[in-house]
């Protein structure tokens, strides 16, 4: 047993190695000040300036077909879900009943789609305003509802369980969700309290999806919808026949433990065709495990970047 662990961790120590020879050629800002110039110049590069007000003033944004992601990629990564859904044949202990639907979780090492996803521009922008330039990926999951799910998903928040409250005002975490499908009240839809994230709480217990104050999301296939980890959100019942798919890609502030562990299932070929910042969201740089001969972090400026307190956006 020890032996394999041993040779497990000289897998991930390799690997880190690589990373940190790609992130010396493209690092991650290493001040607050270069954190936030240039995520000033991304968010004005993709014309996002409205997109992150209503991050601020709603707690979630809505970008329209082919504004968040090209049509290409949102069709490949439905056909992708529904081809893995065919092939795995254990579905998730959460089931309909829960009201997600079908869930698949850890998708990303499924096909290379699901990379483009997390490291599409528009979305990694939106990600890196509310979770950080060291953000963690902790989720690349998807949900199929049929008409048999038809239950709804209880209010929450994605700070819940992972924080105690009062949350603070900066998120902590990024959900950007792709509806591959229509989406709207009939498909079981999410639905948001707009603003409830400025409260840095919890909603009540038992919290009505039929509030006065809870808007049902509708948009067309294509959409992305991005929200604060502090937005009190849910799913409204299915109610129409046919099917409904959606990626979640969900992120950690590198503070956080995440629920996926992509170090170990991230490969050196997922390594090569992405970018530096790929290797951080899957935690093969920063991830600070290691076996009894002690750390392997590759460079020291790879290493030295990961330990700095760089403020909101680090």
């Amino acid at each position: 047993m020890l032996e394999r662990i041993a040779q497990v961790m000289e897998e991930l120590a390799s690997k880190r190695e690589l990373a940190a020879a790609k992130y010396a050629e493209d690092p991650l800002p290493t001040t607050a000040k270069q954190a936030r110039l240039r995520l000033e110049a991304e968010i004005a590069e993709h014309d996002l300036g409205a997109h992150v007000a209503e991050l601020e003033t709603r707690g979630y944004t809505i970008l329209t077909p082919g504004r968040g992601a090209p049509k290409q990629l949102t069709d490949a990564l439905r056909d992708a879900i529904l081809r893995v859904a065919d092939r795995r044949e254990v579905d998730s202990l959460l089931g309909a009943s829960f009201g997600l639907g079908r869930t698949m979780f850890h998708l990303l090492p499924e096909d290379p789609i699901f990379e483009q996803a997390l490291m599409n521009p528009v979305a990694l922008t939106l990600l890196t305003y509310l979770a950080g330039y060291r953000a963690r990926l902790s989720q690349t999951t998807g949900l199929i509802k049929t008409n048999e799910s038809d239950a709804a998903l209880a209010f929450h928040c994605d700070a819940s369980g992972k924080l105690p409250p009062p949350w603070p005002a900066i998120s902590q975490t990024a959900n950007v969700t792709y509806a591959l499908t229509d989406y709207d009240r009939p498909n079981g839809a999410l639905c948001v309290v707009p603003g409830s994230h400025l409260s840095g709480r919890p909603p009540p217990v038992g919290f009505s999806h039929d509030h006065e104050d809870v808007e049902v999301i509708e948009a067309p296939a294509g959409s992305l919808i991005v929200w604060h980890s502090n937005l009190w959100h849910a799913a409204v019942p299915r109610t129409a026949d046919g099917t409904r798919v959606t990626l979640v890609v969900f992120a950690m502030r590198s503070h956080m433990s995440t629920q996926e562990d992509y170090a170990f299932s991230t490969t050196p070929a997922m390594i090569e065709r992405n970018s530096a910042r790929f290797s951080v969201l899957s935690g093969v740089l920063g991830n600070v495990s290691w076996p009894g001969a002690g750390p392997r972090l590759g460079s020291p400026g790879a290493a030295s970047s990961f330990t700095a307190d760089l403020g909101r956006w680090s």
